[in-house]
């Protein structure tokens, strides 16, 4: 049967579906949901076929689609969080190390050459493609941890939710089991912890405390009905099809659809942004006839207030419930949400079509799908700069090239997107190591043409500290690897 992969809307119990989800991996077209995991990287040794034979019987602990929402209609009956979830992705390395034929690979050009390569050149049209000196996301590999630098063959995601003493014990429980299964085989790189913040509102946080992972697309009926239940689709549809993250497996049978993954770790530095959105709020204060406050000038580089609400929808702090529902369209020339802010730079909403002529079909194609989790320290007012706290940042999308590589190189790294000198995205933006960048341009006064306008730097406050690129392959491929 074949599976027509521009759709969206689609019911989990569809019955033209039921084969695809029962071979697709889970926490790809909805999050899995949980409040603690482990990320566990590992490399596979020489032996290929005993390569083969440990992905083969790990693959039989590996959570689908179907059973990932079988899992979430029990929790919702019987309360009960302690079914666990799992996760396994492969590297283009991994690939090699089980010996299967490279017509059995994907073939995204960054999935093949790693992340840490700096010699692949893509092509980031219309705004130019980047050159081959340094890595396309500008990353300074000397600051990534020494694990991440070695070669990493695949991970393994393993998350639970439920009492957190039990769960920080059961996933370690997992992860020891995992390296225990390895012996002779291969090794355990490195593994990350995770965790799930909230605020008051018992909403999803980071480190700097804003709502986070409220503007993911869209593809089941059951979300989308959700959404629209939360401010419906009058200003911003949130939907997706299908293929903006699912591609079919080259290793697989007809129905068998993978994904491929980005993992950044991304290290914040929770005291030094909050110093520096003080010292912008201090500095439009003085151009302003109003005080600023620093949590307004820390909206204005994310887009959002803490709570979720879009700045460009409100001045003040306050509770819109327009998480998604809303564009870009009365804010033209950004003087509520200025074009540098991070949801500006990352998803344009419409800005593309305006400025370029772009079809929106086009930029609605550049939108990834995140599934990334805090790490370290919960404090989110500490003493010092650079605590050990940050976001494993995971997305996943149907082409590394065309999506997160684009939508990190041509808008968040490009000082000149959307317009001349608008600067980078202040979260996550950076340029090539030993550059500096130029400042931003801020407005006095929101929504206001006449506003005295204010050039102030604000990036430098997010680091990368590894990554690679991965393929999260169907589960026929998983199972069915040659004895």
């Amino acid at each position: 049967m074949s599976v027509n992969l521009n759709q969206t809307n689609i019911g989990l119990d569809d019955p033209n579906f039921q084969t695809v989800f029962a071979n697709l991996q889970g926490n790809i077209l909805k999050g899995h949901g949980r409040d603690a995991a482990r990320h566990v990287f590992f490399s596979l040794g020489s032996d290929e076929a005993a390569n083969r034979r440990w992905i083969r019987q790990l693959a039989e602990t590996v959570t689908s689609m179907s059973e990932q929402d079988r899992q979430h209609q029990a929790f919702k009956q019987q309360g009960k969080a302690d079914h666990l979830f799992v996760n396994l992705m492969l590297s283009a390395t991994g690939y090699r190390h089980l010996g299967v034929a490279q017509t059995q690979w994907p073939d995204d050009q960054a999935f093949l050459a790693g992340m840490k390569d700096v010699t692949q050149r893509y092509d980031t049209a219309p705004r130019g493609d980047h050159k081959p000196t340094v890595n396309p996301l500008n990353d300074d590999l000397s600051q990534w941890e020494t694990p991440f630098t070695q070669t990493i063959d695949g991970m393994v995601i393993f998350a639970l939710s439920g009492d957190p003493a039990t769960v920080e014990q059961s996933l370690d429980h997992q992860v020891q089991a995992l390296k225990q299964s390895l012996d002779g085989i291969g090794q355990i790189v490195v593994v990350q912890r995770g965790h799930v913040m909230r605020n008051d509102k018992q909403q999803v946080i980071e480190h700097f405390g804003f709502v986070d992972g409220v503007s993911n697309p869209k593809f089941l009926f059951s979300e989308l009905n959700e959404e629209y239940r939360n401010g419906g689709y009058s200003q911003n549809d949130p939907s997706a099809p299908l293929s903006l993250v699912m591609v079919p497996d080259p290793g697989g049978d007809q129905s068998s659809f993978g994904t491929y993954v980005v993992y950044r770790k991304l290290q914040q530095n929770i005291k030094g942004f909050w110093q520096r959105a003080d010292l912008l709020a201090n500095t439009l204060s003085e151009k302003a006839d109003r005080k600023v406050s620093p949590d307004f000038a820390g909206a204005l580089c994310v887009g959002r207030f803490k709570d979720g609400t879009p700045i460009s929808e409100q001045a003040g702090d306050g509770w819109t419930n327009l998480f998604n529902n809303f564009n870009f369209d009365q804010d033209a020339d950004g003087l509520r949400c200025p074009f540098h802010a991070h949801v500006r730079k990352t998803n344009p909403r419409g800005d593309t079509v305006r400025q370029f002529n772009s079809p929106p079909t086009i930029e609605r194609s550049r939108r990834i799908v995140r599934r990334g989790i805090s790490f370290g320290d919960t404090e989110l007012n500490p003493a010092t700069e650079w605590t050990d706290a940050g976001l494993l940042f995971l997305s996943v999308q149907a082409s590394i090239v065309d999506q997160f590589i684009f939508m990190q190189h041509t808008w968040c790294n490009n000082e000149n997107f959307l317009r001349g000198d608008v600067g980078l995205d202040p979260l996550v933006g950076q340029l090539q190591p030993g550059q500096t960048p130029e400042s931003q341009t801020w407005s006095t006064g929101w929504g206001s043409p006449t506003a005295d306008k204010v050039s102030f730097s604000f990036s430098g406050f997010v680091r990368t500290k590894g990554g690679e690129y991965f393929f999260m392959p169907s589960l026929h491929f998983l199972k069915n690897l040659p004895a």
